[in-house]
């Protein structure tokens, strides 16, 4: 049996809680709710350009409010093709980049070497188109057999002579330098053998409309080849996509690729925020986040523009991550700067403010 005592007592604890319930029942106000939170900041893009453990560059252009790439390249070098590669100089001198803006320059003995090839035929083949448009006379025809003759016996002599030199630097008893002038000579000499040969031929046997239309064919062709290694030398010098700040300290996602340059853009930012699993229904897309910039006493404004559908385990606890994009410019913001955050969702009423009380107590 109760006491008065005991009866006045859980009265007085059950009275206000039985009030409180009436009440809200009858009214239920709609009291804000907001999730703090701490997140990275980001640039809105960034481009970078690495070097891959194969020699190889790999140009990556990466959008940060979605996450993915945007563009993506790779100069691919052949195995023994030597390249040089520079960057340009107001790479050590400027903080900033504007798009179009010349970051480096590369360089390929190999294209350089097939353009003066395809020079060298095609300097062979007008010099025949107009010996053969003009015709030669037989004392010209017997002058020139006798410098093709010379010609060729000077090619013997420069075989002979690149032979030992390629002895001698294989013993390492020459340098490179040498062995290189001396094959240098030689492709000289067999390139004057053809283009003397070519020109022997066109005196003797003179032109025919089939013949001149076979050499005008085959220069066209030349100079197309040459277009086209042109235009690959000229897309080989490599300028910036975004304009934007350079970061002096940039970590490639591949740890077997090394960063040359790395490109912020910062006419907006990005802030990558992780949320607890429970608050997964009050977070929505285009909800409000007020950011407090660290080492300041500003703040800035940005909405929700991304929430991840993946789950990960942040201080261990499970979380999701939403990316905020801040648009307000000229922020005192540094890309990789930590920074605190408040989502505001929307508003909920004192049973909902208990319900995810509860949920947050009973789930994990």
């Amino acid at each position: 049996m109760l006491t008065p005592l005991l009866r006045r007592n859980i009265l007085f604890a059950v009275g206000p809680l039985v009030l409180v319930t009436t009440i809200l029942q009858i009214d239920r106000p709609a009291i804000p709710y907001t999730v703090p939170t701490s997140g990275l900041v980001l640039p809105v893009s960034e481009w970078t350009l690495s070097r891959a453990a194969n020699g190889n560059l790999v140009s990556a252009l990466k959008d940060n409010r979605t996450g993915k790439l945007t563009a993506f390249s790779a100069s691919v070098f052949q195995r023994g093709a030597q390249a040089n590669f520079h960057l340009h100089p107001r790479l050590y001198r400027q903080a900033t980049l504007a798009k179009g803006d010349t970051v480096a320059t590369l360089f390929s003995n190999q294209d350089h070497e097939q353009l003066s090839q395809l020079q060298g035929q095609l300097a062979e083949q007008q010099a025949e188109l107009r010996l053969v448009e003009a015709g030669q006379k037989s004392a010209d025809v017997e002058g020139m057999t006798n410098q093709v003759a010379l010609a060729r016996q000077e090619l013997a002599t420069q075989r002979l002579l690149t032979q030992r030199t390629q002895a001698l630097y294989q013993d390492s008893l020459t340098s490179r330098q040498e062995y290189e002038v001396a094959l240098n000579q030689l492709r000289v000499r067999e390139l004057n053998v053809r283009l003397m040969g070519s020109n022997l031929k066109s005196a003797s046997t003179g032109g025919r409309p089939e013949q001149l239309h076979v050499i005008r064919t085959r220069i066209r062709a030349l100079r197309q080849q040459m277009q086209l290694i042109n235009q690959g030398l000229q897309d080989r010098t490599l300028v910036a996509p975004v304009s934007g700040t350079l970061l002096l300290q940039s970590a490639s996602a591949n740890p077997t690729e090394e960063v040359l340059v790395a490109v912020a853009d910062n006419s907006a930012y990005v802030a990558l925020l992780p949320v607890a699993y429970v608050e997964k229904e009050y977070v929505r897309m285009g909800q409000a986040i007020e950011v407090a910039i660290t080492g300041t006493t500003q703040t800035t404004q940005g909405r929700i523009i991304g929430i991840d559908n993946t789950v990960q385990l942040v201080d261990g606890r499970q979380a999701f991550f939403v990316t905020a994009l801040l648009p307000e410019q000229n922020l005192p913001l540094v890309p990789g700067m930590v920074v605190r955050a408040v989502v505001s969702c929307q508003a909920l009423s004192v049973q909902g403010h208990v319900a995810r009380f509860a949920r947050s107590l009973l789930l994990y």
